[in-house]
């Protein structure tokens, strides 16, 4: 069952995938591939897909199948991460055959380090938001809050990373980024899987106690 729940996702945001197939490579021609540009298409798609169940009450139909509520939210973060990890792979390849086949491009080739926070980047907001979409009744106030979130989070990471007047001195914290620094891409991996099973098991219980109302 979690493997047709994914293909009806797949399906019905198809046409979602051929527009960024194409746009990647557009980004590029153009010269306007930027990482904050992933990130948008990323969230975009996630938004796509409560939109859809928003509009079509797909909650209710679903809930009436003889299916695990669980494993309907579980096959969403599998389709999620699949998306992620299948439409940051194709980037990569574009960002390559661009540098080697567009000589105007001046900026560097993405290296394996960037994709991998990119990659943590993406899951951590996918983390924060799919349980405010499951949380919030009205489409369009789960995104304000998503949103809000995200500028805020963004607003205070640069703050805290670019003061210099601003130090970390927890003696665990700073073990932590020394961890990171040496496997920095398996590390990120699995700050990513974390986040993602958490905000899972957060989801699932929100969606059940949602459906026994």
């Amino acid at each position: 069952m979690i493997t047709t729940l994914m293909k009806r996702d797949f399906y019905i945001n198809a046409i979602y995938f051929l527009i960024i197939a194409l746009a990647i490579p557009a980004l590029y021609i153009i010269e306007m591939a930027e990482f904050y540009l992933y990130f948008g298409i990323m969230m975009g798609f996630l938004f796509n897909l409560f939109y859809y169940d928003h509009r079509n009450n797909v909650n209710r139909f679903i809930g009436s199948l003889p299916v695990k509520l669980q494993h309907v939210v579980l096959s969403r973060y599998v389709l999620l991460l699949v998306v992620v990890v299948g439409f940051l792979l194709y980037t990569w390849l574009v960002d390559s055959l661009a540098h080697n086949g567009l000589p105007y491009i001046e900026s560097k080739t993405m290296s394996s380090i960037e994709i991998t926070i990119l990659f943590t980047l993406i899951s951590i907001a996918i983390s924060i938001s799919i349980p405010i979409y499951y949380f919030v009744k009205s489409i369009t106030t789960a995104l304000a809050i998503q949103g809000g979130l995200l500028i805020f989070g963004t607003f205070t990471f640069a703050i805290l990373t670019g003061n210099e007047l601003i130090t970390f001195h927890d003696s665990l914290l700073l073990w932590f980024f020394d961890l990171i620094e040496i496997q920095p891409i398996v590390m990120l991996i699995i700050i990513s899987l974390v986040f993602l099973y958490l905000s899972y098991l957060l989801s699932a219980r929100i969606y059940i106690k949602k459906a026994k109302v």
